[in-house]
């Protein structure tokens, strides 16, 4: 009779393999505890963070001309490939998209020159202004001295005064043109130290604009490279991901790629709107070169809180070739334009294209500058998206957060599984059961 396999002693526990024929360490079995990796992962991370920070300064222009670079080869990377699909080599597809980029910037510079020169004829009229500035304030020090010297009477016809505190009329009448001259030198030193301070403001200007032409050409170039080996880019990242999360791995660059791409398109839209509502402005107050500037001020917006302040200084010297009230209307037209692009289009529109709440999106931008200037409040908006992908598809699905299944809370990444099929039973025992399965009408026998 055959032995069951209840009946057989158990067997004896074999000790676990060990490869090189040595025990674990205790370094070894420390490690195995998950709380302590989850905490070395954390110091690593904030050591690495702080690290960063503190050499920041170090790297940071390379970081914005890399990180600018892409972004523009995730623009132009469109282009290029709608002209692949039309059969044309990649290298000549970039140099076209180059091209027109070239030719867009060319078409920037022509306007900005006709506004520098219309600039220049303003300023080569700041000598007579100031002559006439000198007179306007000659003749208010002689009106302000007939207003103190008749200051007595007034207070003896006006305020009853009499006549035995004509001594406390006289000091008042003192500290009174006292303080007027001393505001009216103040006004004329605040002048002078703005026209005496211009070459030093021009060669500082001439200074800013040779490192930027440099920090462009960088840009320009690194973004060539980039756009060049754009596709490379994806399949590079798929290597560095294990093969069992590389689904996961295109699913979040796909949302991402929504998430950025949909940022774009929105500050684009906010651009155009900018410019045409500075543009109604402008032609409304008379101002020269109106749709220069809307431009100008448009792709300057693209620069966060500086990006304003360029574009209403040319808007409002040229509103003093018209009047002083044109000057004063153009910057109100700046504040109200800029005040509506950062609070209600940006907001409104970014928010809708990228998920995002306005408030997020404000606060986001604000973080962004204040952390990384000019590459913060470029890349804010779009990585707080991408965060909040993960966290709303891979993080908050989780049973921890929703206390449903695992099976129902796992995100669909690729096709579902397919159940197996149901395997032929064996003869004996479908017979059996076609044995123990009562025949219609024997329960009623």
């Amino acid at each position: 009779m055959s032995e069951r396999p209840s009946d057989r002693p158990p067997a004896e526990a074999t000790p676990p393999v060990v490869v090189d024929g040595s025990e674990p360490t205790a370094l070894q079995i420390v490690w195995r505890n998950v709380w302590v990796r989850a905490l070395t992962y954390v110091l690593l991370s904030v050591l690495l963070a702080v690290v960063l920070w503190r050499f920041r300064a170090s790297y940071a222009f390379a970081l914005q001309v890399a990180v600018i670079g892409f972004l523009i080869a995730y623009i132009l990377h469109p282009v290029v490939a709608w002209l692949g699909r039309l059969r044309v080599g990649r290298g000549l597809a970039v140099g076209i998209t180059y091209a027109l980029l070239l030719l867009l910037l060319a078409f920037g510079s022509v306007i900005v020159s006709q506004v520098v020169l219309e600039t220049g004829r303003f300023v080569q009229l700041i000598p007579r202004a100031l002559d006439d500035v000198g007179a306007w304030f000659s003749a208010l020090q002689a009106w302000l001295v007939g207003v103190s010297d008749g200051l007595p009477d007034f207070l003896s016809n006006r305020l009853g005064v009499s006549e035995d505190n004509g001594e406390l009329a006289l000091q008042v009448r003192e500290q009174f043109q006292n303080f007027l001259q001393q505001l009216v030198r103040g006004l004329q030193g605040l002048l002078e130290d703005i026209v005496t301070g211009g070459p030093g403001l021009l060669l500082s200007g001439a200074t800013a604009v040779i490192s930027t032409t440099f920090q462009i050409f960088l840009i320009l170039l690194a973004g060539v490279y980039f756009l060049y080996d754009f596709p490379r880019f994806g399949a590079s990242f798929k290597r560095l991901v294990p093969v069992r999360h590389r689904a996961l791995a295109d699913d979040l660059l796909a949302k991402a790629d929504l998430a950025v791409g949909g940022y774009l398109r929105g500050q684009l839209f906010i651009t155009m709107l900018l410019g045409v509502m500075i543009w109604i402005g402008l032609s409304l107050l008379g101002i020269p070169l109106a749709t220069a500037i809307s431009f100008l001020a448009a792709v300057f917006n693209l620069v966060p809180y500086l990006g304003p302040i360029l574009g209403v200084v040319p808007a409002v010297l040229l509103g003093f070739t018209v009047s002083p009230w044109a000057a004063v209307g153009a910057a109100v037209v700046f504040t109200i334009a800029n005040q509506l692009e950062a609070h209600l289009l940006s907001p409104l529109i970014l928010s809708r294209n990228t998920n995002l709440h306005p408030i997020t999106v404000m606060l986001a931008i604000m973080a962004g500058v204040g952390i990384m200037g000019l590459l913060g409040a470029l890349i804010a908006v779009p990585l707080v998206a991408l965060v909040k992908v993960v966290m709303e598809d891979y993080l908050l699905t989780r049973p921890a957060f929703t206390g449903l299944p695992r099976e129902s809370t796992a995100p669909l990444i690729g096709p579902p599984p397919v159940a197996d099929a149901p395997t032929d039973a064996p003869a004996e025992e479908l017979t059996e059961g076609a044995r123990a399965r009562p025949r219609d009408g024997d329960d009623e026998a």
